[in-house]
């Protein structure tokens, strides 16, 4: 079993880590939220608990009290 995604955008490969417990589905939809936002967040590891979060509310409707872009 893979323990990672490859995702090829504009000419980059990105290489995501998956989580112990995540589908395959959920972790390309965090990847294509990283990717597209990774100029938005000043760490990386801000931008990959973001994609938790963005996930976590589109999928399981959970709220936070944090504002995503």
């Amino acid at each position: 079993m893979n323990n990672h995604i490859v995702v090829i955008h504009e000419n980059a490969i990105y290489d995501i880590e998956k989580e112990q417990f995540e589908t395959d589905e959920n972790t390309y939809k965090r990847a294509w939220f990283m990717i597209k936002n990774q100029n938005v967040f000043t760490t990386l590891s801000e931008l990959i608990s973001r994609s938790f979060i963005y996930l976590n509310e589109k999928k399981n409707n959970m709220k936070y009290d944090v504002e995503m872009v």
